[in-house]
């Protein structure tokens, strides 16, 4: 056993060694040949700054909440996904922020809320710092909940775990960009975070090694360095295939500022991810699950599988990738702000519908228009 761990070790510094190099050489071939130059944004991503304070989260996690808007209006509480944070959900506050009371907060290890150790890292975690969210930084009165990608899987086991803390205080729910299994034995191989489940015993038996300080160490210094080859990862995996490079450059950002530790420390519990019962939990609260058409992480058809396994309606954005709350803006917006107006109802068929889409299953093509300045400066 202890000489397993002595190669897995090494096979752990080589991969984080050979990163290392890799980068190196990726500045010379990379740059300024498919990285576009980016002008400076108006209101660049993420700058929106709200009302910050902390809550204490589970085991003891100092947790950053983000809030804007009037205190006394409808309440929105948004949830990240992996390697994000809080200021994922800018277009959201930039169109909502003046009629809604709308809260955002960093997931345990993302952003400005401090971590747990490596191996402390789960859904139970997060679902647990929901409930916490929602308990100490939110009236006592009904909330529409939305989550994205690994912020859908949290607001699933939080609505499972916590009937009183959080399935009875949802006035709605979103799932976006997102899906309630990873299971291998549960779906079958394509591209996008199935595929990976067919890797999760490899993947699995590469953990402790990556875990172990040294390699983090090492990892961490190339993971928070600025690549040119991680935008194009990004660009490849995030998102559609004409989305803004601006909006790439922002996911990008987020994900090598969010450290190696909180990639290994989150990649089995994504793996293992079982939340199909957190569905059944929903089943009688006005719930969207929505999806961008190009999404390679989590497809169009592990949305339709959790609608049929659920009563939740469904909207599909055209030609948009994972990155959706970004990359359709305006439209997540408009779907989160029928939850807000209780503009949600069931159909005859029993599944919920946003009111006047004449159908469950809608495709939006998202315009190129922008939201008003004045907004953005109400917001902020």
């Amino acid at each position: 056993m202890a000489r397993r761990g002595v190669a897995l070790l090494g096979v752990g510094a080589a991969l984080a060694a050979g990163a290392a190099a890799g980068f190196v050489a990726e500045r010379a071939v990379v740059r300024g040949r498919f990285v576009p130059r980016l002008e400076p944004a108006e209101v660049p991503l993420g700058s929106l700054e709200g009302e910050l304070t902390t809550i204490t989260g589970p085991k003891g996690l100092t947790v950053a909440v983000e809030s804007y808007g009037p205190v006394d209006a409808p309440q929105l509480l948004l949830v990240h996904g992996w390697v994000c944070t809080g200021r994922a959900w800018h277009e959201q506050v930039a169109r909502l922020a003046t009629r809604y009371r709308v809260i955002t907060y960093d997931q345990p290890g993302h952003g400005r809320t401090s971590s747990p150790p490596a191996s402390a890292y789960s859904i139970d975690l997060l679902g647990e710092t929901l409930a916490a969210v929602l308990r100490q930084a939110t009236r006592p009165e009904p909330v529409v909940v939305a989550g994205h990608s690994l912020g859908g899987m949290t607001l699933l086991n939080a609505a499972r775990r916590f009937p009183r803390d959080v399935r009875s205080r949802l006035a709605g729910a979103v799932l976006l960009s997102t899906t309630s299994s990873a299971r291998a034995e549960k779906l079958s191989l394509e591209l996008g975070i199935r595929a990976v489940a067919r890797l999760d015993r490899g993947i699995r038996r590469l953990l402790p090694a990556l875990k172990d300080p040294r390699v983090i160490s090492t990892t961490e210094r190339v993971w928070s360095s600025t690549s040119d080859l991680s935008f194009l990862v990004a660009r490849w995996t995030a998102v559609g295939p004409d989305t803004d490079p601006q909006i790439v450059a922002f996911t990008q950002e987020m994900a090598l500022t969010s450290g190696f530790e909180v990639v290994v420390g989150l990649v089995e519990a994504v793996l293992s991810v079982d939340e199909d019962p957190g569905l059944d939990a929903l089943r009688d609260v006005p719930t969207t699950v929505a999806v961008g058409s190009h999404d390679r992480l989590t497809p169009a058809t592990l949305t339709r599988r959790m609608a049929e396994r659920s009563s939740a309606g469904v909207v599909e954005f055209e030609g948009v990738g994972h990155m959706s709350l970004l990359e359709a803006g305006e439209e997540v917006a408009e779907v989160l702000r029928r939850h807000l107006d209780g503009e949600v109802a069931r159909t005859e068929q029993g599944r919920w519908e946003i009111a006047g889409s004449g159908d469950v299953w809608q495709q939006v093509d998202p315009p190129a228009a922008a939201y008003d300045d004045d907004d953005v400066r109400r917001a902020g």
